[in-house]
């Protein structure tokens, strides 16, 4: 049975042919099909528009009130993460088509935004700019220095990467930094970038790139005061509102008033278990473009 269905609905072949190649009459073909429809080997869905990825794109937007929403099938990507890939892939098809020369991306590292440089197509030519601290990672990872780098040279234009951390020791630490000049002249040229693509993290360990690097105690203390959302290190409540019980003075990067001050703040991100936090951000004025994967789409129409 299983051999037929995947002939006929995978293949295409005709009754005729299958019959003829597994010594089977058509009506017993016949018969098969049916049978593999009614034990559920087979399942037949027609997707109308209402239920499309354009669809569901639209009602995500007016239930959350977000200028755009791109949602990718997560079935497109590629193992071993295929939604992290297909989003990927949707946010550098949207950034390709969306910057324009002359124009600057800024760019905050994150699991998708790593795996972007390499599905660029093209872009125009464009300087890049990082938003915050580096990150970086064992490996053959690609931290956020590494990112910006590929995509200036996509882009054939300039990179403009930070060296120090994303997260300092202390906040003294972390100002001071913010102080030096060739950081204080990067984050000056991030705060006048048009396009800014980030990730919109959770506050756990698999959610979130800066909670392991910070102590337990204030791990403890920031998910007490309601932590729900991370976006370039800055951490929000469910309101979308600041949170700052010491995180906050210790991250070098833009402010998220500087951020919202961008004219299209990108956000990226797969997995109905960033429901929340997608939705933290968007009441914080803090996305005005988003780019998720299916089930994410459907579960931003939950309760």
């Amino acid at each position: 049975m299983l051999d037929v269905a995947s002939a006929y609905y995978l293949h295409d072949r005709s009754k005729v042919d299958i019959a003829k190649e597994t010594g089977l009459s058509r009506w017993q073909v016949a018969r098969l099909l049916t049978e593999a429809r009614e034990t559920g080997i087979v399942t037949i869905r027609v997707q109308d528009r209402d239920t499309s990825a354009d669809g569901l794109a639209k009602r995500v937007e007016e239930a959350l009130g977000v200028r755009e929403v791109i949602v990718v099938d997560r079935g497109r990507g590629a193992p071993p993460y295929p939604s992290l890939d297909a989003v990927a892939q949707g946010l550098a098809d949207y950034v390709s088509d969306t910057v324009r020369a002359g124009e600057m991306l800024g760019i905050v590292w994150s699991r998708i935004v790593e795996m972007m440089p390499g599905k660029l197509r093209q872009m125009a030519p464009c300087d890049v700019v990082q938003l915050a601290g580096a990150l970086t990672f064992p490996g053959d990872r690609v931290g956020s220095v590494e990112v910006v780098r590929q995509v200036a040279r996509i882009a054939e234009g300039t990179a403009h990467p930070i060296y120090a951390p994303l997260v300092a020791p202390s906040g003294d630490i972390a100002s001071a930094l913010m102080r030096a000049p060739e950081i204080a002249g990067v984050m000056s040229r991030g705060a006048q970038v048009d396009h800014a693509v980030v990730g919109i993290g959770t506050w756990t360990s698999e959610g979130s790139s800066i909670l392991p690097l910070l102590p337990e105690e204030l791990v403890a203390r920031t998910a007490d005061a309601g932590a729900t959302a991370v976006i370039s290190g800055r951490v929000i409540d469910n309101e979308g509102h600041a949170i700052d019980v010491g995180v906050d003075e210790r991250i070098v990067g833009l402010t998220l008033d500087q951020l919202r001050a961008i004219g299209t703040v990108i956000g990226a991100c797969a997995g109905a278990h960033r429901a929340d936090a997608v939705r933290a951000a968007v009441r914080g004025g803090l996305i005005d473009v988003l780019i998720v994967d299916d089930p994410l789409a459907e579960a931003l129409l939950g309760p």
